[in-house]
């Protein structure tokens, strides 16, 4: 019975004293075996929630991660959008300096009292509207006063306007307009709104056959020697319509468009006209002095103002 167990006997002074061993180191055993498995479980525990804190934060840095790839792909979409707009910007500003070349404004500034240029910063949208308005007004000159070639086609100018020889008749008279060599059958062009006061195929005093434009503003043009006539009278023609087709009619030595321009019956260097344009707008009023140009521009503005006010307004008016 008492030989699993060991008993220690100490003997001094007062005494003898018996100490059960195996008790106290099986109680001691206990203790230990209970502390390691707490250990154990608080491990365990432990292990659990640091592995489900791993996961959590992994899914968050994958959440995270795939955030910042969408924010970088918006970034690159935003960066490409951009640099779209930044190149067409760049080519509205360069299709502005072409508008502000074709109207005659000045790129880079505007004249100041001492002739020279002076730099002014205009924002885009002030250029085009600067240019636009410019352009309407000169636009709207040009929509109704002869300007331009009556035809794109032709092997030289032949003739000029001013006193010459006649080739045929032998005798010094007015060339009244300018002589476009050309192929019989070359498009001719209106070189402006108007009406068609003449369109006839005949002798017509040496014109050949011939059409009459009476444009706004006392303005005609001729063209004669043709071929066909696409037009008739009372026809109303735009700038840059076809209304004949050259050829050699009347008194003529070859094939050739005889082009005039008159202004009230008077008759008028047409070459100055046919290099009119937009860019040199001003130039014809230096070079074309027989022709009351203030007094023509001051009605033409008078006429625009009518008409951007309300029709009530111009009645009023």
């Amino acid at each position: 019975m008492f030989s699993n167990r060991l008993v220690l006997m100490i003997t001094d002074s007062k005494g003898s004293r018996i100490l059960n061993i195996n008790a106290f180191f099986k109680r001691i055993a206990f203790y230990i075996v209970v502390f390691i498995l707490t250990l154990i479980f608080f491990s365990i525990i432990s292990i659990s929630v640091f592995r489900h804190e791993l996961e959590y934060i992994a899914k968050n840095n994958n959440t995270l991660l795939s955030e910042y790839q969408k924010l970088l792909d918006k970034n690159s979409a935003l960066n490409d959008k951009i640099d779209q707009r930044v190149e067409e910007l760049a080519l509205v500003g360069d299709r502005v300096e072409h508008l502000e070349d074709l109207v005659g404004l000045p790129l880079d500034g505007v004249p100041s009292d001492t002739d020279e240029y002076e730099k002014v910063n205009y924002g885009l949208q002030d250029r085009l509207e600067v240019a636009s308005l410019a352009g309407v007004q000169k636009a709207f000159v040009m929509k109704f006063i002869p300007n331009g070639y009556p035809m794109d086609y032709y092997r030289r100018i032949s003739d000029t306007f001013g006193y010459r020889i006649h080739p045929i008749l032998q005798r010094k008279h007015l060339h009244a307009g300018v002589d476009f060599s050309a192929e019989i059958g070359t498009p001719i062009y209106a070189t402006a709104d108007g009406v068609v006061e003449f369109a006839r195929k005949d002798y017509n005093g040496g014109y050949g056959n011939l059409i009459k434009i009476d444009h706004s503003f006392g303005f005609k043009t001729y063209y004669a020697h043709l071929n066909d006539l696409l037009v008739k009278r009372g026809d109303f023609v735009k700038k840059g319509q076809i209304i004949a087709y050259s050829g050699n009619s009347g008194i003529s030595t070859g094939p050739h468009l005889h082009y005039e321009i008159r202004f009230l019956g008077a008759y008028i260097d047409p070459q100055i006209f046919i290099e009119w344009n937009m860019r040199d707008f001003d130039l014809i009023f230096t070079k074309e002095i027989n022709i009351p140009w203030q007094s023509l521009l001051a009605t033409i503005n008078n006429l625009m103002e009518q008409m951007e006010l309300p029709s009530s307004q111009v009645a009023q008016k």
